[in-house]
């Protein structure tokens, strides 16, 4: 009989983990927050439901569940809506799957808990502002709640099917490149999020941390280079002073100039990716 998986937050990675629950042994049932999103993810054949988990009663989730994956996304609301979705959120859902005898909980939080440039590991300082902050309140809900195996995936920057707006920027014919792009990026693949957060979802009793990335930070004006000569395009425009991407325009967060290492969870789960490095994800959208 396959175990029974709740993944809370059934966007980008966690319809994904759905996606790929089954093979994996998993029975997975996804928890949206509205019904245009049910619908969309149903059509699929995914199994998943509509409930708000921030404020709604969680009753209806039934159980018991054995495992829980929190995978909250502040949907581009602004910083005012992190420690509602990164702090709060998690520490609600955490003790409420220990409530319902999950063995296992799960959460999906960011690199971004780190601020600072150079290199950093599981074992750097984390947090130093409101939404690194909120982020790091999160897990620490989670790796303190009474599940059995509690584990945290700090994940780099995700990208793949649908979803890179350099690749599309540039695509379009826009050659201009803002913001600090001789800075690194710590690059993940979709499927690789997805396949060690499956991972994770077997990890032994304890509480751990560990950082998500492909091990191969990338600078912007590298990745712009490369994609323009595979496109066939002129050379980009590096401009610090024009608009950097969504995410920097939006928070007005400038990403350090860092490397993320991930060695730890290669070692303790065997997790591999299956992109390497930031150019062979996206080839095959070339």
């Amino acid at each position: 009989m396959s175990r029974r998986l709740l993944v809370l937050g059934c966007g980008y990675i966690g319809a994904e983990v759905c996606r790929r629950a089954p093979a994996a042994g998993w029975s997975a049932t996804g928890v949206v927050r509205s019904v245009t999103s049910r619908a969309r993810l149903a059509a699929e054949g995914l199994d998943v439901r509509a409930l708000d988990v921030l404020a709604g009663d969680l009753a209806p989730l039934g159980g018991p569940w054995d495992a829980v994956l929190v995978a909250l996304s502040a949907g581009g609301r602004g910083e005012a809506a992190y420690a509602e979705v990164y702090a709060a959120g998690p520490a609600r859902l955490a003790a409420w799957a220990a409530s319902v005898g999950a063995r296992s909980v799960v959460l999906l939080s960011s690199t971004g808990v780190y601020r600072q440039a150079g290199v950093v590991d599981e074992a750097s300082p984390a947090g130093g502002d409101g939404p690194s902050d909120a982020l790091v309140a999160g897990e620490r809900a989670v790796l303190d709640c009474l599940v059995a195996s509690r584990t945290v995936l700090r994940l780099g920057g995700l990208y793949g099917p649908g979803r890179h707006y350099l690749l599309d920027q540039l695509r379009r014919g826009e050659l201009t490149v803002g913001g600090a792009s001789d800075h690194r990026i710590n690059y993940l693949h979709r499927d690789d999020a997805a396949a060690a957060s499956l991972l994770a979802l077997d990890a032994p009793a304890g509480a751990r941390v560990y950082n998500v990335t492909d091990g191969h930070p990338v600078t912007k004006a590298a990745l712009a280079r490369w994609i323009c000569e595979r496109l066939g395009q002129p050379a980009p425009v590096l401009d610090p002073e024009a608009p950097a991407g969504p995410r920097a325009r939006r928070t007005g967060r400038v990403t350090p100039d860092r490397e993320v290492r991930s060695h730890r969870i290669r070692a303790e789960l065997g997790w591999k990716p299956r992109f390497p490095s930031v150019f062979e994800g996206l080839s095959p959208e070339m």
